[in-house]
């Protein structure tokens, strides 16, 4: 095969919605999930035999401690695929931002290696393998608006049209996920109760859309701020941003530390912007893609 490339979007957390704790230790989720146009990009390049993972940022590990050299390496198990492959990943999803590069790369591996050596592997095989590698590979498998429920690995795609620009904010050093969900009150939400996601998704009238987005809430912002108070400094510039500039939402992004915010007009993006440059903290525009977009601009055309 020649040398082929492919993007590894992120994610955002829309809402996060902790429910309780599981019999098995994990907590249960309900969460809803949008792409945004930032992304990494992986190249493949033939090999004879084994998987090689080689990255532009030397604090990532090249090795079994990498979600993408995993995902290789269970694919060419699962599928008894003899081939080998050299990974190449061009890093620029913060690591541990709440943006899911990790995982997203590990879905990306999966979905061009299916393609890339023909195993014609349905969508149940890949869930699979996604979901031993970590609860948030599946979302990647399908992109755009989605619903995750259980650990958050259980998917259901959205009918949800976000036509909405979005500023992404670095909220400082990485915050430890374990500890975070540690911080967190106690006592179970019942999973049948109605909750901002679910009248999100139950709306009839789609120019609504932005007053349900606003109540939309992440369970893991209060006890994240508890655990980090850079974190905690960066959320109130966030809001005030937030407020200044009349954006939809502004939130968290999973356990952090990145956050987001999401405006109709591009205008208000940047009025949101030079707030936050003034209180110091750099901040990345994006936007949100659907679930076509996501799909269809997963392979880079080679001229």
């Amino acid at each position: 095969m020649t040398a082929r490339a492919f993007r590894s979007f992120a994610k955002i957390n829309l809402g996060l919605e902790v429910l309780g704790k599981r019999p098995d230790g994990y907590h249960e989720l309900r969460t809803l999930f949008a792409s945004v146009s930032l992304h990494d990009i992986l190249e493949f390049s033939p090999r004879r035999s084994g998987i090689e993972l080689e990255c532009d940022d030397p604090s990532l590990p090249a090795d079994h401690r990498n979600l993408a050299y995993r995902a290789a390496v269970a694919l060419q198990r699962l599928s008894g695929a003899r081939k080998g492959v050299r990974i190449h990943l061009r890093k620029r999803i913060p690591i541990g931002g709440g943006l899911g590069g990790g995982s997203s790369n590990a879905a990306t591996v999966l979905r061009a290696l299916n393609r890339i050596w023909r195993l014609k592997m349905t969508e149940t095989d890949l869930v699979g393998v996604a979901k031993e590698l970590g609860a948030d590979v599946p979302y990647f498998l399908f992109g755009g608006p989605a619903l995750g429920l259980g650990r958050g690995d259980d998917i259901t795609p959205v009918d949800l049209e976000l036509d909405k620009r979005v500023l992404l904010v670095k909220g400082g050093a990485p915050v430890s996920t374990a500890a975070v969900f540690g911080n967190l009150a106690a006592g179970p939400k019942s999973a049948a109760t109605s909750s901002p996601i679910d009248r999100l998704l139950l709306l009839e009238h789609p120019a609504k859309i932005g007053t349900a987005l606003a109540k939309l809430r992440n369970d893991l912002s209060t006890p994240a701020e508890r655990v980090s108070p850079e974190l905690a400094r960066a959320a109130r510039a966030v809001r005030r941003a937030g407020k200044a500039s009349k954006a939809t939402l502004a939130a968290m992004s999973g356990s952090g530390s990145t956050f987001f915010l999401l405006f109709d007009l591009v205008v208000a993006r940047d009025i949101a912007k030079r707030h936050l440059e003034r209180a110091g903290f750099s901040s990345k525009a994006a936007a949100l893609l659907s679930r076509r977009d996501y799909l269809d601009r997963f392979e880079i055309a080679r001229s």
